[in-house]
């Protein structure tokens, strides 16, 4: 499958680069105890010009990662220069590498890396393990609720003081994690924000008139409400369109977004039950989930057990709680009416 791919303008100089890149790679070879080397960065992902730097990163064993503390290196480390081009040079500990849990930056970093030296395959070992986490849909919904938290909850609060300044500012904060979910319906490791506007257009899913509602979302037109509310409304139609797309690809009940997935899912297991025990609700939830809406208003406890009040259900309205609960209340009560 097709991966993003760099489509900066200006001359890709990425095999110049690489070519002197392997003319020094015997000078990389003679770190002591090396599992491998890899190429990471810009030019891994097929792009390099002028104001690149070759990214290498070197990966050694314990034993003489840790020697390399107290003595020199055959090399500078960090941003150097080799023969007037510009490289930055990374040691890591491979044994290290290997039982440490990588991030989503670093899963995409690493699934561009190319592998230089690798004389044992300790490298492509490292690679087929870390590679193996999968991108599973539901994970967006804390991107979402993140986007939704800043374009509308602090949107309108800022709207309604009419300070356009202020308002301008929160949704932009709401930009790299609406289109951190849009990575993760192309099932997509995040990568670094300084790739993520540009890498997006090459993504295989894109909502119809993609490069347009971009622009809408990063345009700033002028310090007025209107304007103001205009980019609100842009960055609420992408967002509309990526949680449906999403709702379909994890059975989002109907009538919610995906960021209630997760509070639902407890709440209608409980309502299913009608009685679990502690022991049982303890062995994926926490008690404290029990202190807060909407399922403080609906369950309670006794002795041993949690119990569900359908009841309460039955009698919550849209002033016992924040809107954001009165939507899991409203859809667990319409398929309580079936």
């Amino acid at each position: 499958m097709k991966r993003p791919y760099v489509q900066a303008k200006g001359t890709n100089q990425v095999e110049e680069l690489k070519e002197e890149l392997r003319r020094h790679l015997p000078l990389f070879q003679q770190y002591e105890g090396i599992a491998g080397i890899m190429l990471d960065g810009g030019m891994s992902r097929g792009f390099a010009d002028a104001l690149s730097e070759i990214d290498v990163v070197l990966f050694l064993h314990k034993e003489e990662f840790n020697a390399y503390h107290s003595k020199l290196t055959p090399t500078a480390l960090g941003i150097t220069m080799i023969d007037n081009y510009l490289y930055d040079i990374k040691l890591c500990c491979y044994e290290e590498e290997m039982e440490r849990s990588y991030g989503q930056l670093e899963l995409w970093d690493l699934s561009y890396a190319q592998i230089l030296y690798d004389p044992k395959k300790e490298l492509q070992h490292l690679f087929d393990e870390k590679l193996k986490e999968t991108v599973e849909p539901s994970t967006a919904s804390g991107y979402l609720f993140d986007a939704w938290w800043h374009y509308r909850l602090a949107g309108d609060i800022w709207i309604a003081r009419e300070d356009c300044g202020q308002g301008h500012y929160v949704l932009n904060a709401a930009i790299a994690p609406l289109l951190s979910a849009l990575y993760i319906i192309n099932k997509e490791y995040i990568p670094h924000e300084k790739w993520l506007i540009h890498m997006s257009r090459s993504l295989v899913w894109l909502p119809e008139n993609y490069e347009q509602q971009l622009e809408q979302l990063l345009c700033v037109k002028d310090f007025t409400l209107p304007s103001l509310k205009d980019r609100q409304t842009a960055f609420h139609q992408l967002w509309n369109q990526l949680d449906e797309k999403l709702c379909t690809m994890t059975s989002c009940p109907a009538g919610l977004n995906l960021m209630h997935q997760g509070a639902y899912q407890s709440l209608y297991e409980l309502y299913e039950e009608g009685e679990i025990s502690l022991t049982d609700w303890c062995k994926c939830h926490s008690i404290e989930e029990l202190n807060y809406d909407p399922l403080n208003k609906i369950a309670k406890l006794e002795q041993d057990s949690i119990v569900f009040q359908y009841d309460r259900l039955q009698s919550l309205t849209e002033q016992d709680m924040y809107s954001w609960f009165y939507q899991l209340v409203k859809v667990l009560e319409g398929k309580s009416r079936l």
